[in-house]
């Protein structure tokens, strides 16, 4: 298990007060599922796209947020994209960004379906291919999540994963606030929390009154994911989980460090929870 090193508290919030700046919401409506459209592109492209094959495929994207990410792979030709997630607000998202991210000449059938990943919605065998990218860290149940992908997956049919553990240098997914490399290990929760709250403050007190409403509001919504919606799940935690489902596989793996000189660590057990920034998986379920 990792654990905080307890260094005080006051100290993060000086290594990050030059770094906290607030930025106004976008006037697009769909800013977000934009940027996942782009970010999706950028990981399919580095990782995936001369391994897996999309066209013609029926693909569900688990965990697709805004469906940003779900309307970029329905630009590869699949034969249907199903994006799950269990958020309300993401899946209206995502509904709204079909409208403009996929365009009506395109002859691919996108649906978004608020969801469960510990008990999907699918019969088993349902998908040729399963899409996971930047997910597994927040499901609640990610080894039953797991499970499920494995029964819904058709016999041959392949999932991609990449997603970053809770010891990355970024595991708090505060970068808005906190630059500070691995923030939530050398310091408490109780200090996280606390240090971003001030850093707020004072953003609030160099703004616009009509930009601190939105400060706060911003503040509430990102603590809250930090507290609630990251499942610290490490990176022995997944490989324990795969090595439990018999049907499968790991037919590609890779890791990416945060910096070349932490690249001879990752691959050191215990280290390799710091030193390791992503992981990307490409399993496949045996006939």
């Amino acid at each position: 298990m990792i654990r905080n090193m307890g260094l005080p508290g006051s100290w993060l919030v000086r290594l990050n007060r030059q770094h906290s700046k607030y930025r106004k919401p976008s006037d697009d409506p769909i800013a977000y599922s934009r940027w996942e459209f782009d970010e999706g592109e950028k990981v399919w492209e580095r990782f995936f796209s001369d391994k897996v094959t999309i066209e013609g495929k029926n693909i569900l994207d688990l965990g697709c947020g805004p469906g940003g990410k779900s309307c970029y792979y329905a630009s590869l030709k699949p034969d249907k994209v199903c994006g799950l997630d269990a958020s309300a607000d993401m899946i209206t998202q995502a509904e709204n960004a079909r409208l403009y991210l996929v365009p009506p000449g395109e002859k691919v059938d996108v649906e978004f379906v608020l969801g469960d990943a510990s008990n999907l919605p699918f019969p088993d065998g349902y998908f040729d291919l399963i899409t996971c990218s930047d997910a597994f860290e927040h499901f609640p149940d990610p080894e039953k999540a797991l499970i499920e992908c494995e029964r819904v997956l058709a016999p041959g049919g392949q999932m991609t994963v990449d997603f970053a553990h809770w010891g990355a240098y970024n595991g708090h997914h505060l970068a808005d606030f906190l630059r500070t490399w691995w923030s939530h290990i050398f310091w408490s929760e109780s200090d996280v929390i606390e240090s971003v709250r001030i850093l707020a403050e004072s953003e609030k007190m160099v703004s616009d009154e009509t930009d601190r409403d939105g400060i706060e509001t911003f503040t509430r919504r990102q603590l809250d994911h930090f507290k609630n919606a990251l499942n610290h799940i490490r990176i022995t935690d997944f490989e324990k989980y795969l090595s439990k489902r018999a049907k499968l596989k790991v037919k590609w793996r890779k890791r990416t460090s945060a910096h070349p000189v932490l690249w001879p660590l990752i691959h050191i057990p215990g280290v390799r929870e710091l030193a390791v920034a992503r992981n990307i998986y490409i399993l496949e379920k045996l006939k």
